[in-house]
């Protein structure tokens, strides 16, 4: 089993997975676009389009080869990781247990192997679907994202239907706004990257230490399973948190939920007991204090937050400002020095905000899950004193 805290370090690691790819195809291809709107001429652009474009999708190629041969081991790394993890709690709750060593059981790295194999294909997949947002809403892939995009910029400058500045800023807007997105193209539904690898990959581990737990279960004469109990739960497992079930009780509420346990999803796990033998983890009196401690809250700015909804607003805030330092990324690479300002400003606010709602909620700040290629303590530096300036500027105004 994993606990609470596991699931969240590994699902962050797991979007941090991408990330580097990511980051490295907005930069570039916003980029292309400040370059393709700078041409007057439309034969001089055809030249440009046809030699930069060729040339920009062979080191394309070439930097996604690059970047994920990196993910590939780092993903093998976090499946060996969190199987040892899982196996090393199971068998700490049965000490009267003979057991063997998590390396030296064959059984349990045959299906760390099937799931690291099955986590690569699944990067495979996704990877192959990448693309980003047009200015017309319409998500295509990247070869097609850099064309289309270049060729909007061009076409708006050209024939003087915007400045260059404006017409940048809208082919680069979803770009900034939604950053890569994996397309599903029956249904035209596009999800960001980062958040569809955070997603196959947690799968894939719930799916992993379901089977290694059910292994330990079979192993060891189990005939029950415990659901682990945390803090600030989700309504939804609030209930059924830290019980002990019969094997056929918790088969029967597993299969009735919506968000089934172990899916990583929600930072519950089950590991097997035998019922009689092994005592709850929690009293009831102690998930009682759990579940009055989520409804207790706090109040902030005039609303009531559960610990729960207060952990869903700070994951939201998280969001915000990895979706504000990817527009500073994207204006530094088109040289939008007005824009950038801007944006700065906006971050400079939204993080004092996270601080400020962070420590009203008494929630560890998690700075992990908004990590970002190229954007570090530079950036941030220069935020603060746009930041700085502006409300200079507005006092003596």
């Amino acid at each position: 089993m994993l606990t609470a805290d596991q699931i969240e370090a590994l699902g962050n690691k797991a979007q941090q997975l991408i990330t580097p790819v990511t980051e490295f195809l907005i930069e570039d291809i916003a980029r292309r676009i400040a370059e393709a709107g700078q041409f007057t001429s439309t034969a001089a652009y055809q030249t440009w389009r046809l030699q930069q474009l060729g040339i920009s999708q062979r080191q394309l190629k070439k930097q996604l080869r690059k970047r994920l041969k990196v993910s590939r081991r780092e993903l093998r790394r976090l499946i060996e990781q969190a199987g040892e993890t899982g196996y090393s709690y199971d068998i700490r709750k049965h000490p009267y247990v003979q057991s063997l060593p998590f390396r030296s059981n064959e059984v349990l790295q045959q299906i760390v192997s099937a799931a690291a194999q099955l986590a690569d294909s699944e990067l495979d997949n996704i990877t192959q679907t990448m693309g980003a947002v047009m200015p017309n809403g319409k998500a295509v892939g990247l070869t097609d994202a850099y064309r289309q995009a270049c060729d909007f910029a061009f076409t708006k400058v050209s024939t003087g239907a915007q400045d260059y500045a404006s017409a940048i800023r809208e082919a680069t807007r979803n770009l900034a706004e939604k950053g890569i997105v994996t397309i599903d193209y029956e249904s035209g539904v596009h999800t960001s990257m980062e958040a569809a690898v955070r997603r196959s990959v947690m799968g894939g581990l719930g799916l992993m230490q379901e089977q290694i737990s059910q292994q330990t279960h079979d192993d060891f004469g189990c005939d029950g399973w415990e659901i682990s109990a945390h803090a600030a739960s989700a309504p939804d497992h609030e209930p059924i948190q830290g019980r002990q079930y019969s094997d056929a009780e918790y088969d029967k509420l597993n299969n009735s939920l919506v968000r089934r346990i172990g899916t990583l999803n929600c930072g519950h796990s089950a590991f097997p007991i035998i019922l009689g033998v092994d005592s709850p983890q929690y009293t009831p009196e102690e998930l009682d204090k759990f579940r009055k401690d989520n409804e207790k809250g706090i109040d902030y700015d005039g609303k009531h937050y559960t610990t729960y909804e207060a952990t869903q607003r700070q994951r939201r805030l998280e969001s915000s400002i990895r979706k504000q330092k990817r527009r500073i990324l994207v204006d530094e690479a088109t040289g939008d020095k007005e824009n950038l300002q801007r944006d700065q400003i906006k971050y400079h606010v939204l993080d004092q905000e996270y601080k400020r709602f962070s420590e009203a909620a008494g929630l560890r700040m998690q700075h992990e899950r908004m990590e970002m290629p190229g954007f570090g303590a530079k950036q941030a530096r220069e935020a603060e004193k746009a930041a700085e300036n502006y409300e200079k500027g507005s006092k003596q105004a």
